[in-house]
């Protein structure tokens, strides 16, 4: 059986989401308990910890950069924190707050446009509202994603809440918002955004009924073939293509063996790519670009709940002063890494899992 290279073990409680950032120097964790851990990978311990992070559990995390980690947690916050680190050492200051909805767990996405971060997420889910926030300026800028109504049964119809966020910038100051829903609905909005008069429009370009038949939990686009990736509590793994403003049509979708997926994440392998899928059933699964099964790979003790892949970003001088230690960091795999319930954090070389 396939054994991970590395598994941080810093968390007492169940990890909720792990992200890489700064060129892979860094990754990012947070837990049921509200702790947020910045580690060092190159020396693979713990550069930073927050035990108090958020007075609930943390929903999602992710960094930006070299230093801007963002933080949501089920305390209805979403925190942006600035990272201060040496080689060796560094410590997390909080820097903004913002309130959000995280009561049916729809997690921020974010997309970067001429040096700026922009974050998307739910202001109210009761009425569908939303929001765009600028790091750098501040500012939130709020409209509707609204709420859509499944087909009555006989008792009656039910209300419907977004569940997942999509975004990309398409133009300065314009949005492409992907929102998957609780009924297995997604749309697609185009956002813009006038901020020297302070206005905004909010157009729903596009609307498909997925295949799904189970509330969508995780979608991620990738923006240069423009297809979108599902998965959901149901066990099936979807694709969709769009044009500009459109979703256009969909694959066949592929089949997890045990329902349910916690996080879908596409990541480019050269001319190729792969999609991981972090499965209730303690198993990492791994697609390629046409949704055929690579592999599932069981480790875990636990359902899983996040999967990311590091970039092989190169670091400089500045970052890692020592010439050895750089050249060898530089040369480092590919990685893959997944978070679980059971409270670890497994590290993957993606080359051997693919050759295996």
């Amino acid at each position: 059986m396939l054994q991970p290279d590395f598994v941080f073990r810093g968390h007492q409680a169940a990890v909720n989401s792990v992200r890489f950032f700064g060129d892979d120097r860094f990754l990012v964790s947070g837990d049921q308990d509200g702790v947020l851990i910045v580690w060092n990978m190159l020396l693979k311990r713990q550069l930073a910890q927050v035990k108090d992070a958020h007075s609930a559990a943390i929903v999602s995390v992710c960094g930006v950069g070299d230093r801007t980690v963002v933080t949501q947690g089920r305390d209805n916050k979403l925190k942006v924190w600035e990272l201060d680190a040496t080689e060796f050492s560094g410590r997390l200051d909080l820097v903004q707050s913002v309130d959000v909805d995280s009561i049916n767990f729809c997690k921020f996405a974010y997309c970067v446009w001429d040096n700026t971060v922009w974050i998307a997420a739910l202001d109210d889910a009761g009425s569908g509202s939303a929001f765009l926030y600028s790091l750098e300026s501040r500012r939130k800028v709020s409209f509707s994603i609204g709420r859509r109504t499944r087909m009555k049964t006989s008792a009656d119809g039910r209300e419907d809440s977004p569940m997942c966020l999509g975004i990309e910038a398409i133009a300065d100051r314009r949005f492409k918002l992907l929102v998957a829903y609780e009924s297995t609905v997604l749309q697609c909005f185009e956002i813009s955004i006038d901020t020297s008069l302070g206005t905004y429009t909010a157009e729903c370009t596009g609307s498909v009924t997925t295949a799904h038949v189970e509330p969508i939990m995780s979608l991620d686009y990738d923006p240069r073939q423009q297809l979108v990736y599902t998965c959901a509590a149901d066990n099936k793994v979807c694709c969709y293509s769009m044009d500009e403003k459109s979703i256009v049509s969909a694959a066949a979708p592929a089949l997890l063996q045990n329902a349910g997926g916690s996080d879908i994440r596409r990541f480019s392998l050269g001319a190729k790519s792969l999609i991981a899928v972090a499965g209730w059933d303690y198993c990492i699964h791994l697609f390629d670009d046409s949704l055929k099964s690579i592999c599932s790979i069981p480790f875990h003790r636990a359902g899983l709940t996040s999967v990311d892949m590091s970039s092989l970003g190169l670091a400089s001088e500045d970052q890692i002063s020592d010439e050895t230690v750089r050249q060898r960091w530089n040369s480092r795999p590919r990685w893959l890494v997944a978070a679980s319930r059971d409270s670890r954090i497994s590290l993957w070389d993606v080359a051997s899992i693919i050759s295996s």
